[in-house]
């Protein structure tokens, strides 16, 4: 079927479906939300002034291309988030969530839920940029073409990870995941890949974190 982002909250957007005027120029943060922490909100707010967008919308998958649902089921995580967004009392962020696990798809289906035209910036961390440009995840010889075309519809902005934090993937300063990431051929990434280095206290409220202070 067509793409779809199914929007979850707030309940007056929740309704219709496909093509919102309101949503002109969106801000979309695309996590696993396990949980979702204040340092998802800080980083959506300041990534929303930096690019001017006027919605939010925290994003979650039902399925991750290649991690298992472990931690919250996504009935909580859902719920989780929907608290977050009903704190912001600007009233700007939604919640919504899609069947889609590839980032391409995601895109997709984000730009038949706006109004034609809109300017839609996908945030997301480093860790799951290196996974979208994984040559493992396209056909042979395609994830350029592929990643070009995502790039005329959408701007990708890529958060920086606390290079202490606990991953599975190898520590990297701040300023060698920038060069990674801007790494991409210009004549791919169009002037829409953007980076933004994540302050360093809130970097410390991840969601990682917070698992590991659970389990102490």
């Amino acid at each position: 079927g067509a793409p779809r982002v199914h929007i979850t909250f707030p309940q007056q957007l929740a309704g219709a479906q496909g093509g919102r005027p309101e949503l002109a120029s969106l801000m979309v943060m695309d996590s696993s939300f396990n949980p979702p922490t204040r340092a998802h909100m800080h980083l959506l707010t300041s990534s929303m002034q930096r690019f001017g967008a006027s919605k939010a919308l925290l994003l979650l998958a039902k399925q991750n291309a290649d991690k298992a649902v472990v931690g919250a089921s996504l009935v909580q995580r859902l719920q989780m988030m929907e608290l977050l967004a009903a704190a912001d009392d600007t009233g700007r962020t939604c919640c919504g969530l899609t069947g889609h696990a590839l980032f391409v798809d995601k895109a997709a289906a984000l730009q038949a839920l706006c109004a034609p035209g809109a300017r839609v910036h996908m945030l997301v961390g480093f860790d799951t940029w290196i996974r979208i440009t994984d040559p493992k995840y396209y056909g042979e010889g395609q994830m350029l073409s592929v990643l070009s075309g995502l790039f005329t519809s959408v701007d990708v902005v890529v958060a920086s990870r606390d290079p202490a934090a606990a991953s599975n993937m190898p520590a990297l300063s701040v300023a060698e995941q920038e060069a990674a990431v801007l790494s991409l051929p210009p004549a791919v990434a169009r002037g829409r890949l953007h980076f933004v280095e994540t302050d360093a206290e809130v970097a410390q409220l991840s969601s990682s974190a917070v698992r590991e202070a659970l389990r102490a």
